[in-house]
């Protein structure tokens, strides 16, 4: 049998406004919360390998004017046909857009200006490459 009780003193009446309060945060935390690890889709690369690009023949981009192309035909051994160019970060998430390209290649600081403008849609994956005589240079005004 439930009865019913009064709170006559305006101490208790604002300790239970607080814990009424406190428990309305904490549960609306815990449904946010669930709710975004339940519905967001986490961004995991489909191809993680260099090799698994040039077994699969897959075309990939690089910089108009980079080293990285005779790189990637000399070194990495990809066939010169499936190097796709271009030349703002504009052009490559255009190229991505439209399957043009399965994956991309430049140079670590261009790559994270890209990173930085587009990073709800792309991630970066390993391994870095790094070469002698790169270096990068910014004014000081």
């Amino acid at each position: 049998m439930l009865t019913e009780e009064r709170i006559v003193s305006n101490l208790a009446r604002i300790v239970m406004i607080m814990w009424f309060f406190v428990v309305l945060i904490l549960t609306q935390s815990y449904t946010a919360s669930l709710t975004s690890m339940l519905t967001v889709q986490q961004l995991n690369p489909t191809i993680t390998d260099i090799n698994e690009l040039i077994k699969k023949g897959e075309r990939v981009g690089c910089q108009y004017g980079s080293f990285i192309y005779e790189f990637l035909i000399t070194s990495m051994k990809f066939d010169e046909s499936k190097l796709v160019n271009y030349e703002s970060p504009e052009g490559l998430d255009e190229l991505f857009s439209k399957g043009g390209i399965a994956a991309a290649f430049d140079e670590i600081p261009y790559m994270k200006i890209f990173l930085a403008k587009y990073c709800s849609k792309y991630t970066a994956v390993g391994p870095i490459y790094k070469f002698d005589g790169f270096g990068f240079v910014r004014t000081l005004s």
